[in-house]
């Protein structure tokens, strides 16, 4: 989904794109690292545990692709993403 982005210089809109996964096919209630697909930006991760956001000091990125929470997901919940490709 392209939006408009606020830093755009006057001269021209720059648009990015955000991806959104659904990653609760890897929570199994034990699992506290995750990987998604394609590679993100770094510090442009956002991830929703059960439609809530978490804060960034709950999620450790350890590459383009790979981040660790802070908390472990029961097997029953949600895990979604939305972060700027790489």
């Amino acid at each position: 989904m392209p939006v408009a982005s606020p830093f755009a210089p006057s001269s021209g809109a720059v648009t990015v794109d955000l991806k959104m996964q659904d990653l609760s096919s890897q929570v199994d209630g034990a699992t506290q690292t995750f990987t998604v697909s394609p590679a993100y930006k770094a510090n442009s991760l956002q991830v929703y545990h059960n439609g809530l956001l978490q804060l960034p000091s709950d999620i450790t990125e350890t590459s383009s692709t790979v981040f660790n929470t802070s908390f472990t997901p029961n097997s029953d919940d949600n895990l979604v993403v939305i972060f700027v490709q790489n």
